[in-house]
């Protein structure tokens, strides 16, 4: 029970981290690139800002 808890908790840890750093990526992102997946500069400022835990 222990073990399987613990790969849960770094499954949850490797999701986490993914997702601080698309978001980190998204504030690198140009003007023309977030206009190709359709997102504009407000919206990556917020998205990109958040806490790695939201």
């Amino acid at each position: 029970m222990l073990l399987k808890r613990l790969k849960q908790l770094r499954t949850a840890f490797k999701r986490q981290c993914q997702r601080h750093c698309s978001r980190r990526q998204l504030l690198r992102l140009d003007s023309h690139l977030l206009d190709d997946i359709g997102i504009d500069r407000i919206d990556a400022e917020c998205e990109g800002r958040k806490p790695f835990w939201k």
